[in-house]
């Protein structure tokens, strides 16, 4: 008994030996290699190594992104752009987390999977919904019909000071329908399938109909006999002011309702409104410095904002048409208190310089150097709080001429349009810079989508260390977590047309840098393309240069006081972008592939 239970133990010890020593001879090819059937969305990564697994997902997403997916509504089919050329870079509709999906694939053990069994890692996307409404309201600008309810015409008489109201009558419309659309999108593009997608249209009844507004006219009536609203407010002085709300003007807001009452109409009553905040509304001010030859020589304090509430006012006047008062209606304002108030600066303890960043906009346009000038306006003198999540978008919007910005003239699809505020995402690669170099929390970057050697970095000249900005997004954020105020100081040096950005603060200890950036791999550029448009007179031409793509990556590294290091790998991932000429045409031609983009042919470089 002893010796068959000390047999069964010698053979089962064989056993296990052999199965280890089998199981070690199979793994070995898959040293430093993905698990075997490990799946990126719909591509099989299981054997490869992580940079070759990387490249080839990355490609099927280039050449997504690159040709867009065919968009069909009411049997007629055209490309949806997934990217809009915009001031020599790529705004991209789409944007796909392939960096996460690479941590889970290269995370999955080999004894945890089975030879048959997949082991499926979704690649995430993000859309932007509202820009691709957009671009698809471009595309079939026909689509959609919009619904009119019935509404009133009232215009004066001759009589008594008495109204004429008629009733405009009601008209049905459709709409596209967006949810199932962008459901189909995101699983399309989750699984890298371009296969057209049907957006379909439906019906839609109007709400108030011409008998339902007919029935309200007597109201339209009483409420016009009344005497004028009268709306009151306190101006900068602090003085009391009364703004009139004349019949007239009272008379473009009524509208029926479902309700069986007479309402306000809330577009008309905030073009009435825009009108009065020109004067009345003022944003809040922080408090910030005025530097003059690299010296403060001002120091401007902080002021509170206040903004006109629309929705309180919205609902004030549907009740005062309906109860009629004597007494003005108090304007109801939202105070804005600024992030940096001039009580908290007055020790400001700032005492040495915490790092900066410099980039080269030399060769640059016109409005692009106006652009990044009235940029360096905005940011030079701002002080940032402790605790503040610093965002570039919030303090250099809104991006309109009121605010300094100059319009580009850039190629968008088959068009060339004007831009506003071409040449800043100059101002996000300087500002990502400093900021490594001050060994502040990076919260938020992007960097562009193509090569442009604006945003080169100065140590070798590679790409790698830029960041790009565009309303909505991306944003370039970062973290104050020094305990303390930061002072931004922005310089354009226009003789070497350098910007140079210096963050002033009270040094902890820490130290930032960052290494030169590498570059993995250049990507080739396809053949140069032409593309036909009726913006230009029939033979004029206007060219897009090309734009190799890369692989590239740095090293941000933090140095802390107690020793510790922190390092951050960045990667980047620049697609290629071939040379593309406008040709100007007599008729427009059909749309076909190549960035959302009308029929493309090759040209000779």
């Amino acid at each position: 008994m002893k010796k068959t239970i000390l047999f069964v133990g010698l053979g089962l010890a064989v056993m296990i030996i052999f199965v280890t020593a089998l199981f070690f001879v199979w793994s070995l090819p898959y040293k430093n290699h993905i698990s075997p059937n490990v799946w990126i969305g719909p591509i099989d990564v299981g054997g490869l190594d992580p940079e070759t697994a990387r490249e080839t997902i990355q490609t099927q997403i280039d050449s997504l992104v690159a040709n867009g997916i065919p968009v069909q509504i009411n049997g007629i089919s055209k490309p949806l752009a997934l990217a809009t050329l915009v001031s020599s870079d790529l705004n991209e509709e789409v944007t796909f987390d392939l960096d996460r999906a690479m941590q889970k694939a290269q995370a999955v053990p080999l004894v945890s999977l089975r030879l048959w069994n997949k082991k499926i890692i979704p690649l995430t996307v993000s859309i932007a919904k509202e820009n691709l409404k957009k671009n698809i309201s471009e595309l079939f600008p026909n689509a959609e019909i919009p619904v009119q309810d019935a509404r009133f015409l009232i215009v004066p008489t001759a009589v008594n000071n008495e109204w004429s109201v008629q009733v405009i009558e009601d008209r049905a419309g459709n709409e596209l329908n967006w949810n199932p659309f962008f459901q189909t999108l995101e699983t399309q593009l989750m699984n890298l399938d371009d296969a057209e997608i049907i957006l379909k249209v439906f019906d839609k009844a109007p709400f108030v109909t011409k008998q339902i507004a007919e029935q309200q006219i007597d109201q339209v009536n009483e409420i016009l006999k009344n005497d004028r609203i009268q709306i009151s407010y306190s101006d900068v002085w602090k003085q009391p002011r009364i703004l009139e709300l004349t019949k007239w003007k009272l008379s473009k807001m009524l509208v029926p309702t479902q309700s069986e009452k007479v309402g306000i109409d809330e577009t008309q009553l905030n073009l009435f409104l825009d009108d009065f905040a020109k004067t009345f509304e003022r944003p809040a001010q922080n408090a910030r410095f005025v530097f003059e030859n690299g010296r403060v020589i001002e120091f401007t304090e902080s002021k509170s904002g206040v903004k006109i509430d629309r929705v309180v006012m919205f609902n004030l006047l549907s009740q005062a048409i309906q109860e009629p008062i004597n007494d003005p209606i108090q304007l109801a304002v939202i105070v804005e208190e600024p992030l940096v108030k001039t009580g908290d600066v007055n020790d400001l303890g700032i005492q040495e310089i915490l790092g900066f960043g410099t980039s080269s906009y030399r060769g640059s346009p016109m409005n692009r150097r106006k652009n990044i000038q009235n940029g360096v306006r905005l940011l030079n003198g701002l002080l940032i709080a402790p605790g503040q999540t610093f965002s570039l978008l919030e303090a250099l919007k809104p991006f309109d001429t009121e605010n300094g910005y100059l319009p580009e003239l850039v190629i968008k699809g088959d068009k060339i349009t004007p831009e506003l505020g071409g040449g800043l995402c100059q101002i996000g690669t300087t500002t990502f810079r400093a900021t490594m170099n001050s060994g502040l929390a990076i919260v938020e970057r992007q960097n562009h989508s193509l090569v442009v050697s604006y945003y080169n970095d100065p140590a070798n000249g590679n790409p790698g260390t830029d960041a790009t900005i565009y309303e909505p997004a991306p944003d370039f954020k970062f973290l104050n977590d020094t305990g303390n105020y930061i002072l931004f100081q922005a310089e354009n040096l226009t003789d070497t047309q350098e910007l140079r950005f210096t963050f002033w603060g009270t040094p902890d200890g820490r130290k930032g840098s960052y290494s030169a950036p590498k570059i993995l791999r250049w990507i080739p550029v396809a053949e140069p393309q032409k593309i036909k448009t009726t913006d230009l007179k029939p033979g004029e031409e206007k060219c897009q240069e090309s734009h190799i793509g890369a692989d590239a990556s740095f090293v941000y590294k933090i140095e802390n006081p107690d020793g510790t290091v922190v390092e951050i790998t960045f990667t980047s991932h620049y697609r290629p972008l071939p040379k593309i000429c406008l040709i100007g045409v007599e008729e427009k031609e059909t749309v076909a592939e190549g960035f959302g983009l009308p029929e493309a042919e090759s040209i000779t470089p």
